[in-house]
């Protein structure tokens, strides 16, 4: 009686088949493995993604090759508090897939202190940049980034007042109001309030204290809380850095 040897189709199908080519998901995908594989050492790999579907499936897709190379990766989004599912972790790269538009890739990255790897904006590879940043401290040691500016604003100027103290100095204004940039490396600082003349200040680090009346805290354009107690601003040079691959 003949017999053959033949598999069943489903053992040939598993077994001559190859891992898809990253490509033909996104064509930067390669490139971003490849990055952000260098970067990682022994650390994990932040993935910052949009909710579309195509943000999720390049997401998932750059998590599983991470993975078949040994690295750690964690996804997490703009949603308010996705950010605590790095806690506890050391965080190598930043990988940007939400695109250009947003700026939490970038801020999360600084907060960090790890690089932020994106797609290459044409045929050749961008060359890496640094920005100089400001970094928020409360007095209880929670750690925030802007990477434009700060504003502070009194709900009620009638009866508040802010005290800033900077190099050995302590300033009270009424009613007062302020915005913080960073500038050749150091705090730009305009301050104002009730029967206080605009002023302008120079400096690497500053404490601000609000008092009797509701304020509110703008980090780059977006409202982050009522601002309450005190919060310290210093420049962080460089803090920033942005690897187009």
């Amino acid at each position: 009686m003949e017999m053959t040897t033949d598999a069943p189709s489903f053992a040939r199908a598993r077994r001559l088949r190859r891992p898809e080519d990253p490509a033909r998901i996104w064509a930067p995908l390669a490139d971003l493995t490849e990055a952000a594989v260098a970067a990682a050492g022994t650390g994990t790999v932040a993935i910052t993604r949009g909710f579309d579907r195509n943000s999720r499936q390049r997401a998932k897709a750059l998590r599983d090759l991470l993975n078949q190379r040994g690295v750690a990766a964690i996804e997490v989004t703009p949603a308010p508090g996705s950010d605590r599912l790095l806690a506890d972790t050391e965080i190598a790269a930043v990988v940007n897939l939400v695109g250009a538009g947003s700026w939490q890739p970038y801020r999360l990255a600084a907060e960090l202190r790890a690089p932020v790897l994106t797609p290459k904006p044409g045929e050749d590879r961008g060359a890496e940049v640094r920005r100089d940043v400001i970094a928020l401290a409360g007095d209880e040691g929670q750690r925030d980034i802007a990477l434009s500016h700060v504003a502070v604003r009194s709900e009620n100027p009638a009866t508040s007042r802010l005290v800033l103290t900077h190099d050995g100095e302590e300033l009270t204004v009424p009613g007062g109001w302020l915005t913080v940039a960073v500038q050749d490396s150091r705090l730009r600082v305009e301050v104002a309030g009730t029967d206080f003349p605009e002023r302008t200040l120079t400096t690497d680090r500053l404490r601000v204290a609000a008092f009797d009346a509701p304020h509110r805290l703008v980090r780059d354009e977006l409202p982050i809380a009522d601002f309450e107690g005190a919060v310290t601003f210093t420049a962080e040079p460089g803090g920033l850095v942005v690897r187009p691959v």
